[in-house]
């Protein structure tokens, strides 16, 4: 599993391990003398099995050590080198695959799980020095831990051997290869599938290399090849099961891991690295370095990814997986989009504080108890103490002050009063008194039942779907001044739309079959159409930045709560200024003004002039 890179010249705050740099190994162990349970065989083990038509490969039945399988395994003459950081739900299955290697060691940053235990009961030596890059964790291992070979293939906890690979590895080291590595590509595996499209199969690392002709450098999370000799390509894949320790790790990981993109991606565009004949090179590692180095160029980077992913990789013909991939990839380049932008408007990537977020400190006055119960109400739920008692982890005394958390996380300081000043506050206390969130329904205490199915037919979600998923981002992604582009994806989506409609690319729209935008209609950016219902704007009409139109409501009365798709109508020549609200079902006449940051929820009558919330009419607008 991939590690984040700490770079020093960010000085952003990462994990540290408390592990010391060891070159003598911890020595294997029995797994009985120590009560060490190893983890039984796994679905990525099953997957390697499934590669090889054997049953047998990947497995350790019967014994704990790793090489228990090794007669269904071919070899290869190369040492194996497993990178760890508290992988215990992945380093038992991960050397059931390295079953046909007979040299193994790991080289662990600090784990604080059983990763070690679970290793050296496998029969394996490990090492530790602690994680400063990748660049610098693989040459330390070549520099300070012995192998038998000259060849040694650097594998993650996450990753699995295949008997293909073993046997491609075997053919060409007994070739006595010159070059000084080999990069390798990887298969993907995600929901019980290989994702070719998704995971843009194949994509390489340098992973089988000469520890007298090879060492790396740093580069964004991971490492490049440093070495003056020539490299080559393995073409046979080994697996990798990068969710394998569940989503959240997932998340956590890349989030670092964008950190350190991001920083490299701004140096990079400073010093100019970019070699557009690194598009048209031959070999397919360069291009796709090149190719990364110009997407970090060119605005709207993870829309445009996101939508070369979906249609032209097809990663939507690889169903659930194929598009939840995706869609952790578009987060990925996102993050690493969000936090270029705000180094780049720092002009400073060493700043310390560049992922502090400043929490604010909102202090909130707890009302003090209406009666004697001892009742303390506090944020949006309730505690309840009588006397001296405790509820929800705060003590509370009556007569005395109390801290207890708010919504923020810090602590707000009540205090109950004198009985006098309860009674005579406890009107205000009680209205000051957030409501209970949880509560039973009875006859005269009524709560609102699930709310209706889905209003919209098959046919519509289906369209609905394919806006999101392909109009939408192709929508965003077009250049600001591409007017006629976005108009015809509004009318390819059912979209009535007039001649000369400048629309940004930054508009939210809903559901572009239910708009009717007139001739010569202009619409700002950031605005919302909020198009549940029917929008209908006239000619010439101007919807400014952050406005919100909305064409859908719910009838709060319904305990079914259904969805009210009322239209909005705008006359010609009308202006919605700036941040402004038009509700549902209402209708507002030719030339008519809505002021900035007004909202309006009835009819507003033509050529007059409205602020306010809600908006009223306070002059008659006349054109010179």
């Amino acid at each position: 599993m991939r590690k984040p890179r700490r770079s020093k010249a960010s000085e952003l705050t990462m994990t540290q391990t408390s592990a010391s740099s060891s070159t003598e190994p911890d020595q294997p162990i029995a797994p009985e003398a120590e009560g060490i349970e190893i983890p039984a065989r796994g679905d990525a083990s099953a997957a390697v099995g499934a590669a090889s038509g054997s049953a047998a490969v990947g497995s350790a039945a019967g014994s704990a050590h790793y090489r228990a399988g090794a007669a269904a395994w071919p070899t290869a003459r190369a040492s194996v080198l497993i990178l760890t950081l508290n992988e215990e739900v992945n380093i038992a299955d991960c050397l059931r695959s390295c079953a046909w290697c007979e040299d193994v060691a790991v080289l662990d940053s600090g784990s604080t799980d059983r990763t070690r235990e679970i290793a050296r009961a496998m029969g394996v030596l490990v090492y530790v020095n602690p994680f400063e890059s990748f660049g610098k964790q693989r040459n330390w291992a070549i520099e300070n831990i012995p192998v038998k070979n000259e060849w040694v293939f650097h594998l993650d906890a996450d990753e699995r051997f295949t008997p293909e690979l073993v046997r491609a590895m075997q053919r060409l080291l007994d070739a006595g290869p010159k070059e000084a590595g080999f990069h390798v590509p990887h298969k993907f595996m995600f929901m019980g599938r290989w994702l070719r499209r998704a995971a843009h199969y194949p994509t390489y690392q340098m992973r089988l290399f000469h520890t007298g002709r090879m060492r790396f450098g740093d580069y964004g999370h991971g490492q490049r090849e440093a070495t003056d000799g020539t490299v080559g390509t393995l073409h046979e894949p080994y697996l990798h099961f990068g969710l394998s320790k569940g989503l959240t790790e997932y998340i956590d990981r890349h989030n670092r891991y964008s950190t350190a993109e991001a920083i490299q991606a701004l140096e990079s565009t400073r010093q100019g690295e970019f070699s557009p004949s690194g598009l048209f090179s031959g070999n397919s590692v360069t291009r796709r370095r090149a190719f990364k180095d110009l997407l970090y160029r060119i605005p709207y980077r993870a829309d445009l990814r996101y939508i070369y992913t979906l249609l032209v990789r097809g990663a939507i013909l690889e169903g659930r997986a194929g598009l939840t991939y995706a869609q952790l990839q578009n987060l990925y380049d996102r993050m690493i989009t969000l936090k270029l932008r705000l180094l780049r408007a720092k002009a400073d990537p060493t700043m310390p504080n560049f992922e502090k977020d400043t929490v604010p400190k909102v202090r909130t006055q707890i009302p003090p108890p209406d009666d004697g119960s001892g009742e303390v109400r506090v944020g949006v739920g309730y505690a309840s103490a009588v006397g001296a008692g405790v509820a929800a982890g705060v003590a509370v005394t009556p007569g005395k002050s109390a801290n207890a958390p708010d919504l923020n996380g810090t602590h707000a300081a009540a205090t109950s009063g004198s009985a006098a000043a309860r009674g005579a506050g406890a009107n205000s206390a009680r209205e000051r008194a957030m409501p209970v969130l949880e509560s039973s329904a009875t006859a005269a205490n009524p709560v609102q039942l699930v709310p209706e199915s889905t209003p919209w037919t098959f046919r519509q979600r289906v369209m609905r779907a394919i806006w999101m998923l392909v109009g939408k981002p192709l929508f965003r992604a077009s250049f600001h001044n591409w007017y006629g582009l976005r108009v015809l994806l509004l009318r390819l989506f059912g979209a009535k739309v007039g001649k000369d409609v400048r629309i940004r690319p930054s508009v939210n729209i809903e559901v572009p079959w239910n708009l009717h935008l007139h001739d010569g209609v202009t619409v700002g950016d950031y605005a919302i159409l909020y198009s549940l219902g029917v929008i209908e704007i006239g000619s010439r009409t101007i919807v400014s930045q952050y406005a919100h139109i909305c064409a859908g409501t719910h009838d709060y009365t319904d305990r079914r709560f259904p969805l009210i798709r009322d239209p909005v109508v705008i006359g010609a020549d009308a202006w919605i200024g700036a941040d402004a609200y038009v509700g549902p079902n209402v209708k507002i006449g030719r030339l008519s003004v809505l002021g900035a940051r007004s909202s309006v929820y009835k009819d507003m009558e033509p050529e007059m002039v409205y602020v306010g919330n809600p908006a009223k009419p306070i002059k008659k607008r006349e054109l010179h």
